[in-house]
């Protein structure tokens, strides 16, 4: 896992440009809980473009048809004043604080643990995440 340092280039990828992220504007119920999301993989971030275009038209935020995305670049410029966590691996901490922001009243000790970082940092959750953590049978 990569650590947070300054200088650090993260990529966001969306429907449109993102100069200033607006925490008011994110989801709730994220992997991490509400936040502005990036990445430090150009090709991840080329890789969420197509998802963030497709909910945009279903939000009807964009006109249907748009074929393009902007992938927006940011220099970390770390301030002591901030406190993270990283998580190094998708070990259980991890699968536990994915559980606790994805499902409301899921691991609720975790997530209030986790609320007092500004910034945290681990692997995303993939499909075969969810089956695990939301599995009915």
């Amino acid at each position: 896992m990569q650590e947070l340092v300054d200088g650090l280039i993260l990529y966001h990828g969306s429907y449109c440009e993102v100069s200033s992220p607006q925490l008011s504007k994110c989801a709730k119920r994220k992997d991490f809980g509400k936040g502005f999301y990036l990445t430090s993989s150009r090709e991840q971030a080329v890789s969420f473009l197509k998802t963030s275009i497709i909910k945009a038209e279903v939000e009807g935020v964009i006109k249907p048809g748009q074929e393009y995305g902007v992938i927006s670049t940011f220099k970390v410029r770390l301030n002591h004043r901030l406190s993270s966590y990283i998580f190094q691996s998708a070990d259980t901490d991890w699968l536990h604080c994915i559980a606790a922001h994805r499902k409301k009243n899921a691991f609720t000790e975790v997530e209030k643990q986790m609320a007092q970082y500004d910034v945290i940092g681990g692997k995303i959750a993939d499909d075969a995440t969810n089956r695990t953590l939301f599995r009915t049978d």
